[in-house]
């Protein structure tokens, strides 16, 4: 059976960070993944000035650190010594790498390493949009890869450069252009997203093979039906940027007689939002900030709730869609193909500038009943996506075996 090699390098970054964003719970579900696959699976980890490989054992110890339930390490020596590079948390989660490494190397001794402990024909993966230079991809390639693959999660610093930092735009497509040229294969959480890098692709005569799979969606944790809140609660999800169109809902609000919680962090390129959190006199009447909340808490707010709002002006795939759905919570969102293909018509879909049809959609769910989603209607599921992605490296993998038998 082929090895897996499959990159970390987001989720170690993501150490000091307790509550995950999408990406990187879709790289923590490759993680468990491939925990339980049977033969060879090794990890890759980008740490400061280097590469950290581990194997199997390694990295079964270090998930219980990972998801919170265990401390990292200490800070090794190469830590404290550059302790002012990193965060605390980072430093201590790449200290705990290093002490249980199969192997460690400098940034250009990652081909010699890999060639030194792997077995050449290896498969690499790289989910989380991370580690993905085009000095990463040579040198995977010289240390015996046989074949490469990457989940593409969106194009949106393409599509949207004005919601993204000024930098981002350029990085992401020089290194969109280096994953594709170097992969065998890219993954897509969604054939939008499928279609979406497809137009960059053919610009830049680019062909990589194309495996769309929808995400795997876990629910949040099931609680006891609790009343409706009263007054009216709606929530949005999601950090506070540009992109997720927190502002059209904070221009409407004044209107509407309703709570509005807006659950999460605030991003970057956002002032005349923040400054409007910041002074607005609904803050604490009508409009409440939550930046942190637990898997439980979330639940126990969208159990109460009318609607999930999720105005979005791009998205990838939308997390908090689907897991408002599972909860038979209805949703308003910005009318997105990528909503449509994973939610069908069970949303209520509008134009993502249209404050009229936002307010009137909002005040009609506040002075009626909710109609929740029926309960048997089914989703993604973590298990169909590997038995999609696992299909196609097989099939890969007997491809290669027959060549190398002819």
């Amino acid at each position: 059976m082929t090895a897996i090699l499959l990159d970390i390098s987001r989720t170690i970054s993501r150490a000091p960070y307790p509550h995950p964003t999408g990406i990187d719970r879709v790289e923590r579900a490759y993680i468990q993944h491939f925990l339980l696959r049977d033969g060879p699976m090794f990890f890759l980890s980008r740490v400061l000035k280097g590469y950290v490989l581990l194997d199997k054992a390694a990295m079964q110890a270090i998930w219980p650190m990972i998801i919170g339930d265990h401390a990292w390490h200490n800070q090794d020596f190469i830590a404290r010594l550059f302790s002012h590079k990193l965060p605390a948390m980072t430093n201590r989660a790449e200290s705990t790498l290093r002490r249980m490494s199969l192997g460690t190397c400098l940034r250009g001794g990652l081909a010699k390493m890999l060639a030194r402990h792997m077995l050449g024909g290896f498969t690499y993966l790289n989910i989380g949009h991370s580690n993905r230079k085009p000095a990463l991809w040579r040198a995977v390639k010289a240390g015996g890869a046989g074949q490469m693959l990457a989940m593409v999660h969106d194009v949106i610093p393409l599509d949207y450069p004005e919601f993204t930092r000024p930098d981002t735009a350029a990085r992401f497509e020089s290194e969109l252009k280096a994953t594709a040229t170097a992969c065998d294969a890219l993954i897509y959480n969604s054939e939008d997203t499928a279609n979406r890098t497809a137009k960059y692709l053919q610009k830049w005569s680019l062909a990589p093979a194309s495996v769309p799979i929808l995400l795997g969606t876990e629910p949040l944790p099931a609680l006891p039906a609790n009343p409706l809140a009263s007054p009216a609660e709606f929530v949005i999800l999601g950090t506070i940027e540009p992109r997720k169109n927190h502002q059209l809902l904070l221009d409407i609000w004044p209107e509407i007689s309703a709570e509005l919680h807006i659950v999460g962090q605030r991003g970057w390129q956002n002032e005349a939002t923040f400054k409007a959190l910041d002074s607005s006199p609904m803050m604490g009447k009508t409009v409440f900030v939550h930046p942190k909340l637990s898997d439980q808490a979330l639940a126990q707010r969208l159990t109460t709730a009318r609607a999930l709002l999720f105005p979005s002006f791009a998205e990838g795939f939308g997390y908090p869609l689907i897991e408002a759905l599972q909860m038979g919570l209805p949703v308003i969102c910005a009318d997105l193909p990528c909503f449509r293909e994973i939610a069908g018509d069970l949303p209520t879909y509008l134009p993502p500038e249209d404050k009229t049809a936002w307010k009137a959609a909002i005040q009609a769910a506040a002075s009626s009943p909710r109609e929740n989603i029926p309960k048997n209607v089914s989703f993604p599921t973590w298990d169909q996506h590997f038995a999609k992605l696992n299909g196609f490296l097989y099939n890969v993998e007997n491809q290669s075996e027959r060549k190398a038998d002819r």
